[in-house]
């Protein structure tokens, strides 16, 4: 007989965004539970990446003792009230093994008691009434009022290509080297699963060829470490010391099949619109993967975002289409594509903190944890930059985490660590006043990001144009934006000399004033 179970919450995924997640509703004694369709918690660290190394920096060492102030960089572990329960200490490498995740996230699971049901694979997601029914491979039956996706981007991107059947996919693909040995090897894609396997061949094919429209971009310039990280950049010394591997900037125009070779016909991007075929024995495709909507209902698929690969969300991380559905992991960089880190444990896992504290105000009547701090210039700017010289989330969120400080009958009420476009819609009322703090970087670097004319530490009147990160302060009038300011970058990111403090506090001391004299009106 089938049963039907039934929680306030439900969070579909036992990976790192979900259990994290997780970890907060247990803390708060929520009514909730984790569904998670393989045997153990972050089961897709089982299988990528296939290489088997993770492009997320273990630093183990800071100088620095204070727990916070090292989860900038420290880019695996979750977060916890346990300063000792650490990732460090399950792998000393810089650059970790898979495994050792895996085994981090069952312990983690187990140490703070998370409530997942493994083994539990969902076929079906529907609503009514207001109430989400998931419906399990076996016929059973899970309803929950709040239902949170995290399953992340698990469906392979595939190019819609003539002849596409004729490749192999990312997760399909050996690592035997013995297979590739003097082999003429094409892989579709160039962000850094492509990468990893292409340094992965170069010992044993002969030729390798990366693919893509658009052009390389790498982290070191961007600052956006979804795009090529060094740890997986070895073959472009290869192309570039003309090594007979090669990056193509071209569209695919069809693969065919002759014999037991693959003929490809590219249409280049920067050669005139030249067309060519060249001749390879296999072909890999490693473009990535996005959002799979196949379990849902038509009348709860959530809508999707940024070409298909993330549901598009609210400010509140909620599905745009679906009320009382959000997500968690992964899925939330929807909301900072391509800007932040919502794409990755060090970031995400913040942005599972904040969804806690918005579900937790929004359907357990708790609310989210603020301080009072002296309606002065002085305290103000005091008590930002305690936290921008130690925060974590405002660290690895640049512009999309923020901290808030609210003015009223004469005092700033403090809040940590929510979005920022949140923050700023949850305090547009009439009237109202806000302070939004960030930790930024710059404008786009043009040219050699390693040879970058930086101004001078004194400069304070060009703070806005410090490239590397560096705090911002932003005053919102009834959700509008009326002042900016911008504190001007440091070496090591110790914002504590005169001049980082006194163009705060005069810019403070700018703004208050009026708010100061309206405060008072208020109260007369």
């Amino acid at each position: 007989m089938n049963t039907v179970q039934k929680h306030k919450f439900v969070i579909l995924g036992g990976g790192p965004g979900g259990v994290q997640l997780a970890y907060y509703l247990q803390q708060a004694k929520a009514d909730y539970l984790v569904v998670e369709g393989a045997n153990i918690p972050g089961h897709t660290f089982t299988l990528y990446p296939r290489h088997r190394t993770l492009i997320s920096i273990n630093k183990r060492f800071t100088g620095s003792q204070d727990p916070e102030f090292n989860m900038r960089h420290d880019w695996n572990s979750l977060l916890c009230n346990d300063e000792n329960f650490r990732f460090k200490n399950y792998d000393k490498q810089f650059f970790p093994h898979a495994d050792s995740l895996v085994t981090y996230m069952a312990d983690y699971v187990k140490k703070f008691d998370i409530n997942v049901q493994y083994n539990t694979r969902i076929a079906n997601i529907d609503k009514k009434d207001g109430i989400y029914t998931l419906t399990a491979e076996n016929g059973n039956k899970i309803e929950c009022e709040v239902l949170v996706i995290a399953t992340g981007i698990n469906q392979p991107n595939t190019p819609n290509v003539p002849g596409i059947e004729h490749v192999t996919q990312y997760q399909d693909m050996s690592l035997n080297l013995d297979e590739f040995e003097d082999k003429r090897v094409l892989i579709i894609g160039k962000k850094n699963s492509a990468f990893e396997t292409a340094d992965h061949l170069t010992s044993a094919a002969s030729l390798i060829h990366l693919v893509s429209p658009s052009s390389i971009k790498m982290a070191w310039k961007t600052h956006y470490v979804g795009d090529l990280r060094a740890i997986n950049n070895n073959v472009l010394d290869t192309y570039q010391l003309k090594s007979q591997n090669a990056i193509l900037d071209a569209d695919i125009v069809k693969i065919e099949k002759q014999n037991d070779q693959l003929v490809v016909t590219f249409k280049y991007h920067h050669a005139e619109d030249e067309v060519e075929t060249i001749t390879y024995d296999s072909i890999l495709c490693c473009a990535g993967f996005k959002f799979d909507t196949s379990i849902f209902a038509e009348g709860a698929k959530p809508e999707v975002s940024c070409m298909g690969k993330y549901p598009a969300l609210n400010k509140d991380f909620e599905s745009v289409n679906n009320q009382n559905m959000y997500v968690a992991g992964t899925l939330t960089h929807s909301l900072d594509y391509r800007k932040a880190t919502s794409g990755f444990i060090h970031g995400f896992r913040y942005n599972s903190r904040a969804l806690a504290d918005i579900l937790l105000e929004k359907y357990q009547d708790l609310s989210i944890p603020t301080e009072q701090v002296a309606g002065t210039a002085e305290a103000i700017t005091e008590r930002m930059f305690a936290n921008v010289n130690r925060s974590g989330a405002l660290w690895q969120q640049p512009g999309f985490i923020a901290d808030a400080a609210v003015f009223k009958n004469g005092v700033f009420s403090y809040t940590q660590g929510l979005p920022k476009d949140y923050l700023v819609g949850r305090f547009a009322e009439e009237n109202t006043d806000v302070f939004v703090l960030t930790l930024e970087y710059g404008a786009p670097i043009v040219g050699d990001p390693f040879a970058v004319e930086r101004i001078h530490r004194e400069n304070t009147e060009q703070a806005a144009e410090s490239q590397f990160l560096h705090p911002v302060v932003r005053h919102y009038v009834n959700g509008e934006l009326k002042a900016k300011h911008d504190i001007i970058e440091d070496l090591e990111a110790k914002w504590v000399e005169p001049e980082h403090y006194i163009p705060m506090q005069n810019f403070f001391n700018t703004q208050l004033p009026q708010l100061l004299k309206q405060a008072q009106a208020e109260t007369a």
